[in-house]
């Protein structure tokens, strides 16, 4: 893909605890665990039209609308990839109850906006993926999770784009750099 500026919906997902996980657990417990976090997630986009963007340590980036010919229909595929995102968290915590001392946890953030979208990255190992106020924003509104203590939070813009039934009163939040 050439470098373009366009509408995109972008997600970050963290997995939550996993610094206590690699201090209780041997180098390849952890990432045997992680690579099935992983590849659940994967799967989970895969499945809701989602793209996988960028492995972030122990979270991933992904962008949806990606190959749309309306990207505005982005925020809705999030939406749809964070539900199976989350199921399948549920189901990876019940395959893996007997090794795990306490259930995996993410956070999820949702954002809708402009982008510049392309391939990127050095010549041999170019990934698609975006760079931008979005992708930033993207990235606190998940990290607010934590403040939160919630699993998912989903920009106004994203949420009105994806013609969600917004009550009268809104939770508002301060982004760090917003």
């Amino acid at each position: 893909l050439e470098g373009s500026e366009r509408l995109i919906t972008v997600v970050f997902v963290d997995l939550r605890a996993s610094t206590r996980l690699g201090e209780t657990r041997m180098p390849y417990d952890v990432l045997f665990i992680l690579n099935r976090f992983f590849a659940e997630m994967t799967k989970a986009l895969a499945d809701t039209d989602g793209h996988y963007s960028q492995f972030t340590g122990d979270g991933l980036m992904a962008l949806y609308g990606l190959d749309a010919a309306d990207p505005t229909i982005g925020p809705a595929q999030a939406l749809h990839g964070a539900r199976e995102m989350l199921a399948r968290l549920a189901q990876l915590n019940q395959q893996m109850e007997a090794e795990l001392r306490l259930p995996l946890q993410m956070g999820i953030g949702i954002h809708f906006g402009e982008a510049i979208v392309g391939s990127m990255g050095p010549p041999r190992s170019q990934i698609i993926t975006a760079i931008g106020d979005t992708v930033n924003t993207t990235a606190r509104l998940e990290s607010l999770t934590k403040d939160y203590d919630c699993v998912l939070i989903l920009s106004h813009r994203a949420a009105e784009v994806a013609k969600l039934n917004l009550p009268d009163k809104l939770h508002v939040a301060s982004v760090k750099g917003r």
